[in-house]
């Protein structure tokens, strides 16, 4: 099978599990937040923020760099499983100890410390779960499979258990189980695909996978600067119906990111595989760049043109004041779009040490304009503060990345922006043109109307500017590896 078929496929895969786990997702958030309403909502968000530094120090970047292995000799899959396995539950157990401890000494009510420490057995989840192999082996319907059961399941549990604020401890106990579900599911295949994984203790080979790892691992923890930091700020320095406004809107740009993250994934192997070759790696990068970057643009302006809709139909009327801080991250959203375009790919080409300085200064910027802005400006000033970082970073992605490859993709980006200017145009003229019928009052029907006038305006100029040509489409198909 040819590179681009297999890039193909793996989207599809992907897509496919992504757009049932985005839909059943909005179900089972809705479906939370206003059952929880805005207090009891922003608990359970700030939890996850917290528990997510937690989850860094069990993963410290082995994931990606057993990706990356595996990807160029899949011969490796089981031995690296096995250590990757036994690091990560050593280290789930060390760190959720160490967790608990921090928890109880928090100057919080005794069911947020209860909702915190059950939150924690997802560390345990993330330890065991083997997704690695499966994108490094290029063979996403096993993710996607393990995502659509997961995120039904979850759903349904959500909808029958969680009624009322009452119900947050059960809220965050289904979430928690979840994780460990998806990762016995995924040991289960493993099993059946290759063999049952066993606990392997080699100090030589662990000392060589964490000295490799390491700056993944820095890499990722100033990534969650980005996307953690202000949500835990929030929850020490804000009222915390405030942070349960900017939870809500966090979900939404953790969705906003999903087909992002599906391309990202799909492309990662072949990107791995033709490091060393520059004409390869520039080929690959340009059929990449135009995919994501057009995917963010749409993405970014629907959530720009439409956030009280979107807010309205997902969270209700009480979410209502976080409007401009959802506009605000939409731009964000654009931004990480464009690192994801210049960045991830340097993990794979052996420049983690580069993408992690890139990222750590702008994780630090984050920190730093959280700490001014939040006091003075609240959820606004913390979303301000997320794009100036990941501004700061994309500073460093694009010099590393074109010193890399010797190409940046300034065309395709400017033509992505043209077309969602277009289209955000477009719709903000049927808003004043039918002022009653795309009215707060009304968000679905002002969502689903004006999301099709944009949809349809961004797709005609994305053919009309060249930014999506069927000629592209066709070679990610069938171009040979």
């Amino acid at each position: 099978m040819t590179a681009g078929r297999r890039i193909f496929l793996n989207i599809r895969a992907l897509g496919l599990a992504r757009v049932a786990t985005l839909l059943s997702g909005l179900i089972t958030t809705a479906w939370t937040a206003r059952a929880l309403g805005p207090d009891g909502f922003g608990v359970l968000g700030f939890g996850t923020s917290m528990l997510a530094y937690a989850a860094l120090f069990v993963n410290l970047g082995l994931s990606t760099y057993a990706v990356r292995e595996i990807a160029r000799d899949r011969e490796k899959a089981t031995d690296l499983a096995d250590h990757v396995l036994t690091l990560r539950t050593l280290l789930a157990l060390l760190v959720g100890g160490l967790y608990a401890l921090f928890v109880l000494q928090l100057d919080k009510t005794a069911l947020v410390k209860a909702v915190l420490l059950v939150q924690a057995i997802q560390l345990l989840g993330n330890a065991l779960l083997l997704d690695f192999v499966y994108q490094a082996t290029e063979r996403m319907s096993v993710i996607a499979v393990r995502e659509i059961g997961t995120s039904l399941g979850n759903m349904v549990a959500v909808l029958a258990l969680v009624r009322g604020p009452d119900d947050l401890a059960i809220a965050a106990g289904i979430t928690a189980i979840s994780f460990v579900i998806n990762a016995a599911l995924m040991l289960a295949r493993f099993s059946r695909d290759f063999r049952m994984p066993r606990p392997r203790v080699d100090l030589a080979k662990w000392r060589e996978i964490l000295r490799t790892s390491a700056p993944m691992a820095v890499s990722v923890f100033a990534w969650a600067l980005f996307s953690h930091l202000d949500l835990v700020m929030l929850g020490f320095m804000a009222p915390q119906t405030e942070v349960g406004w900017y939870a809500a809107v966090t979900k939404l740009l953790v969705l906003s990111l999903t087909a992002g993250n599906i391309i990202l994934s799909a492309f990662m192997p072949q990107l791995a595989a033709a490091y060393g070759d520059r004409e390869a790696m520039r080929a690959r990068m340009r059929d990449y760049a135009a995919t994501i970057l057009s995917i963010g643009g749409l993405i970014a302006a629907g959530g720009l043109t439409l956030a009280p809709a979107i807010l309205g139909t997902v969270f209700g009327p009480a979410y209502a004041p976080a409007a401009d801080t959802l506009r605000l991250l939409m731009i964000a959203v654009a931004i990480v779009h464009i690192n994801l375009t210049m960045g991830n790919p340097l993990l794979v080409w052996h420049r983690q040490t580069g993408y992690m300085t890139a990222i750590l200064v702008g994780g630090l910027t984050n920190a730093a304009l959280n700490l001014v802005l939040i006091p003075r400006y609240g959820i606004e000033g913390s979303a301000a503060a997320t794009i100036v970082a990941e501004l700061t970073a994309m500073t460093g992605l694009a010099w590393l990345h074109r010193r890399a490859v010797g190409q940046l993709y300034i065309g395709i980006a400017a033509r992505a922006a043209l077309c969602a200017v277009l289209a955000m145009g477009a719709t903000m003229g049927l808003t004043h043109a039918l002022p009653d019928l795309m009215a707060p009052a009304h968000p679905l029907p002002a969502l689903l109307i004006g999301g099709s006038v944009l949809v349809a305006v961004y797709a005609l100029a994305a053919l009309a500017t060249g930014l999506v040509r069927p000629s592209r489409l066709r070679r990610l198909i069938v171009a040979a590896a």
